[in-house]
């Protein structure tokens, strides 16, 4: 989607609400609480609000039912009165909807068509409940054109014959506004718009040598995609990019003949979690993002991302299964020792920066034990696939 013209739709906002008299109806498309935040205290200002809740393109079930509690805990914190339609979840409508369109790209035609069923839909039902005008938070998003939500909701007054409000709410702070309320208010800010093809994602965590490459590598042989979240961090920290820039800043000691050292690096975090942290600031970030648009790009049914950090990260929301992998500690310190050639006090500096294994244990959704040989961790792969394609079902 391209930008269809230059207006400022903040200030065709700002015009609209100036104008009023009284307090109009507004019907508001809402996608998500942290969208909402950067709008809600300045609609129910000048209208009498009610939120339609219609995003069936979100995936899975539990995400969008999760995202509606969201919008309802802001509003109630807020104690700002507003009515909320919630359309019930219909996603298998919308995927035969979008046929051919699944697995398109962010801003392709599959997106264009999204976002128009959702303004239709809220268009509708405005006309159909006799509101005065209608709208979406959409525009408070920076991934979406506010000129093609504008334009399009523009048609759709036409067509329903019902009032539409301009609106760009990423404007005029609006992107602080909403962190601002979504942390004082502990709001869940996901990380994805929530569109998938049909597929389940699973992450595979666990600790250090306790067999998850391997289990991940089983997926793979098994049929699934397979994503390398350390092979992801070695990628962004190559050369020239702004992850290693970022680095060799923080780090400067790790720099000799100016290329970043990564056995000094090692060495320097491993023996100070303060610089440890420091570290995981400036990649981790990075990583998380580059890895949910990699499961969004994946054409696969089932895709495996592996992850070492999944939780310590935040990242357990990108995946529909969260597996970790375990091993006694006497087993992993003596596969790292064979493996990595690593000192027993170098696994315990690594081992100590990571998650225990009972937290991962009652973080993850499936835990997978892996003391055994190769054939017992490949049944348990197996076992594994057949849930996940029954998931798809």
């Amino acid at each position: 989607m391209t930008p269809l013209n230059r207006i400022d739709y903040n200030n065709e906002y700002e015009k609209l609400v100036g104008s009023l008299t009284g307090r109009p109806r507004l019907l508001l498309h809402t996608c998500c609480a942290p969208c909402l935040a950067t709008a809600v205290e300045s609609v129910t200002a000048h209208f009498d609000v009610t939120l339609y809740y219609y995003n069936p393109n979100i995936y899975p079930e539990a995400e969008y039912e999760k995202r509606l509690g969201e919008i309802e805990k802001l509003v109630n914190a807020l104690g700002i009165k507003v009515g909320i339609i919630a359309e019930p979840y219909e996603r298998a409508a919308y995927d035969r909807a979008v046929g051919l369109y699944k697995g398109g790209k962010e801003h392709g035609e599959k997106c264009a068509f999204c976002l128009s069923d959702r303004l239709r839909a809220a268009a509708r039902t405005a006309a159909a409940g006799g509101y005065d005008y209608f709208s979406t938070t959409l525009t408070a998003s920076p991934l979406k054109d506010a000129a093609f939500l504008n334009e399009t909701m523009r048609v759709l007054s036409e067509e329903y014959g019902v009032g539409f409000m301009p609106c760009d709410f990423k404007k005029k702070g609006g992107g602080l506004r909403s962190k601002a309320l979504c942390e004082r208010f502990g709001i869940y800010r996901q990380k994805y718009c929530g569109c998938t093809p049909p597929r389940v994602t699973v992450a595979v965590t666990g600790g250090i040598a306790s067999g998850k490459s391997t289990f991940t590598r089983m997926l793979g042989e098994l049929g699934a995609y397979t994503i390398d979240a350390d092979g992801i961090t070695r990628e962004l920290q190559t050369e020239g990019s702004d992850v290693n820039s970022a680095i060799k800043r923080e780090f400067p000691n790790a720099v000799k003949c100016g290329a970043l050292d990564r056995a000094e690096l090692k060495r320097e975090v491993f023996s100070d979690p303060a610089r440890l942290k420091a570290l995981e600031a400036i990649v981790h970030p990075a990583v998380g993002k580059e890895l949910v648009r990699r499961i969004a790009a994946a054409d696969a049914e089932i895709v495996v991302a592996e992850v070492p950090l999944l939780f310590e990260c935040d990242l357990g929301c990108i995946a529909d299964v969260t597996v970790n992998v375990e091993a006694s500690g006497e087993l992993r310190r003596a596969r790292a020792e064979k493996r990595d050639g690593m000192t027993g006090e170098m696994f315990d500096s690594v081992a100590a920066a990571q998650m225990s294994g009972d937290e991962r244990k009652r973080l993850a959704d499936v835990t997978v034990e892996n003391d055994g040989d190769a054939e017992a961790l490949y049944l348990q792969a197996r076992e594994l696939m057949t849930k996940c394609k029954a998931m798809l079902k």
